[in-house]
């Protein structure tokens, strides 16, 4: 109680000047109709506005579950048409479901380094989500890597742009293929050797997988010829690759799970042997 009194003593006069004012204020828009049809447009203008700040703080903060969402959907995108893509006879059944050979895992990229000489990404999956070494890693415009390690919750990734990434690539309407290596320090280039000087190929061909792997399905883009030359005394061409994939400006990815990776592997080994 003394404490009270201690403040009306203190802050009475402010006090009191303020609830004099509240006193008037609703004295005149109750009275003065003009003034009580100002405060009302002006309190429901306020509230509209407040209102969609709300919505859009909301709207806002669901971005990475539209995302999430989004990439999943893609995923399953993936699955129809690269499978219908592909063509291939291995569907199997089991339990009277059909199980197409390529399925894919969406995966937001946590890490990544993109102009080193060798490059790394890290995705926001890991064992717990499928994920698993030596599977293909992609995006909706192309080839992004190859997994490494693989943790409970994260996937290392090494991309194209890595001294050591070599991919099965091939030319788009031709049989012939080559190894796809990032020998520049240009993001956006990539060089596609060992195609043989007798290929017939020009500038604006598309560049893509050639499915002599057990990573990548066939036929996935990659990007174009942006120049070719032959060097002194090789049979074979060197190829400068467009990429299709900005790998500065990429978020999501989606790994690449061969359901019939182990069968083959397996067969080759056994070949090797």
């Amino acid at each position: 109680m003394k404490n009270i009194l201690l403040i009306f003593i203190k802050y009475g006069t402010h006090l009191l000047f303020i609830a004099f004012q509240i006193i008037f204020f609703t004295l005149i828009i109750n009275i003065n109709r003009v003034h009580g049809d100002i405060y009302n447009n002006t309190k429901s203008i306020f509230f509209e506005n407040l209102n969609n700040k709300v919505d859009q703080l909301s709207d806002y903060l669901k971005l990475d579950e539209q995302n999430d969402s989004l990439a999943r959907e893609n995923a399953r995108l993936m699955d129809v048409i690269i499978n219908q893509r592909i063509n291939t006879p291995k569907s199997i059944l089991l339990d009277t479901l059909l199980l197409q050979q390529y399925s894919f895992i969406p995966a937001e990229i946590c890490n990544k380094t993109i102009h080193l000489r060798n490059n790394y990404f890290t995705l926001c999956a890991g064992k717990i989500d499928g994920a698993k070494p030596m599977m293909g890693v992609i995006s909706t415009e192309g080839i992004v890597g190859i997994t490494t390690k693989v943790s409970e919750n994260y996937s290392q990734v090494i991309p194209l742009l890595h001294s050591q990434s070599r991919i099965s690539a091939s030319i788009k309407g031709l049989h012939f293929f080559g190894n796809l290596v990032w020998k520049e320090a240009n993001p956006r280039i990539m060089t596609l050797e060992a195609v043989p000087k007798h290929a017939a190929i020009s500038i604006g061909d598309t560049i893509v997988t050639s499915g002599y792997s057990s990573i990548f399905p066939r036929d996935l883009p990659i990007g174009t010829i942006v120049n070719f030359e032959i060097a002194k005394g090789s049979s074979n061409y060197v190829i400068d690759v467009g990429l299709f994939n900005d790998l500065n400006n990429l978020s999501y990815a989606y790994l690449v799970n061969n359901k019939l990776k182990e069968e083959q592997l397996n067969l080759e080994n056994d070949i090797d042997e």
